[in-house]
Order: structure tokens, then sequence, then C-alpha cells
């Protein structure tokens, strides 16, 4: 299990340094051209690997903490610090999770257009109701622990949970919307990959940070959530989608 946990990471590592790079190259392309669609799938494809390795790694860990972290097997306090590495655990795959849904409901919407009866299924929603309760878990762990990170991941994943169900279950969205929950949810996506890389990647670095070093974990969902209010209007005025008025709205 230790073999396949060490393949699973360097997996990880090799497709996550990639979506770090991949993730900027549509975000620089002009939209809908052949480079933007080209690079954006190849960030999905990538993004998919990541969020599978990333979530197979952790439930191994899960599973047998203090095997696959064999150096702390004959402490003292083994019990302890496998509940401590069982609680990071659980957060990456937590973040995994959320990649995973925010890449898929990115190219998802891009698929279903204006028609969003394919997203109301057991199967696509499913992963969405996982990320809700995953974040209501993250927050309520957060706050037991005193844990700024998970408090503040908690809440990200609850607001991100809750725009794409809206989204699916919205009959009345303006036309076009679906462009704009498609840049959304892919920055979505990269704020799960950079914060798993700065919480997990970079941590040896980052540990002779401190306290600082909540800094550089909270940032990139800080940083993404701006951007993607930038963007999202930003774009809503170059396609002019408008949320259509009250009086122009009517039962479905």
């Amino acid at each position: 299990m230790t073999y396949i946990h060490s393949t699973l990471f360097m997996i990880h590592i090799l497709f996550g340094t990639a979506a770090l790079i991949l993730f900027w190259v549509p975000m620089a392309t002009k939209k809908g051209s052949l480079n933007h669609k080209k690079f954006g799938t190849a960030y999905k494809n990538v993004m998919y690997v990541v969020a599978g390795s990333g979530a197979l790694m952790a439930l191994i860990v899960l599973a047998i903490p203090l095997q696959i972290k064999h150096e702390y097997a004959s402490s003292p306090n083994a019990e302890q610090i496998a509940q401590s590495i069982r609680y990071f655990w659980l957060f990456l795959l937590y973040l995994a999770l959320l990649s995973f849904t925010s890449t898929r409901h990115g190219q998802a919407v891009l698929d279903a257009k204006d028609d969003r009866t394919s997203l109301r299924t057991f199967n696509y929603v499913t992963p969405l109701w996982l990320l809700l309760f995953g974040g209501v878990g993250c927050l309520v762990m957060g706050i037991a622990l005193e844990n700024p990170l998970h408090i503040a991941f908690g809440v990200l994943g609850i607001v991100i949970a809750i725009g794409m169900l809206r989204y699916v279950y919205n009959n009345h969205a303006a036309k076009g919307a679906y462009k704009l929950e498609h840049i959304g949810a892919m920055i979505g996506s990269g704020i799960g990959a950079y914060t798993a890389f700065l919480a997990f990647g970079a941590r040896q670095v980052l540990e002779n940070a401190g306290s600082y070093q909540l800094i550089f974990w909270i940032a990139p969902g800080i940083l993404g959530t701006v951007l993607s209010f930038y963007l999202t209007n930003k774009y809503a005025r170059v396609f002019r989608i408008q949320t259509p008025k009250k009086q122009d709205v009517h039962p479905a």
C-alpha cells in the first residue's frame, strides 16, 4: 500500500505542476478561441488526474495513517499523531472534491449551455451535495479546532456548492449565463489546486514561516474570489448577459 501511495504521489505532483501552469493559459487567451478550448480541455483532463490521485492518496492515509507515515509509528503519542494526520488528509480530500466538482461543473455548463436539464441528474448533483456537506463539516471542524484555514475553506466550499446547485435548478437564468458560470467554476478549481499545492506541495518550504504560512494557504481563495468577481462582471458586459427582469420571468 505504501508503494501505491508513493506512485500516486508522484503522479499527483507531476500533473499538479502541469495544472498550476495550464490554469493561466485559458485565462490569458481569447474566450472561444481554438487555443482557449485546446488548453482548457488539457487543464480539465489534468485536473481530473490531480483530483483523483489526491482523493485516492487521502483515502489510503485516512485508513492506515501510521503505515504511510511510518516514522511516527513508534512514537509514544502515535494515536494522537495519527489523528492529526487524518485531520490534515481529510482536508486534502475535501480540496480534491472541491477541485473535481468545480472542474466538472465548468465543462458541464458549457456542454449544456442554456438547457440545464442534463445537469439535473442524481449522478451529477450528488458530488455537489457532498461538497456542500463537506463544507459544513470542514467549517464545524475548523470552529472546534480553532483552525482559520478550515473555517475559511468550509465557508468557501459551502458558497461554491450552493452557487452550483442554484445554477443547476434555476429555470430563469439569463440567456448565456453558462459562460459566466464556466468562468467562475474554473477559477474555483484553480483555487483548490493552488491551495492544495501551498498546503501540501510547498509545506516544507512554508513551515519556517510560522503563523504567516496561513496567509499563503488562504491567499488563493481570496485572490480567486476577487478574480472570479472581476471576470464574471467583465464578461457579463462583454457578452451582454443580463439577469431577466421580474416582469419578464414566467413560470417554467
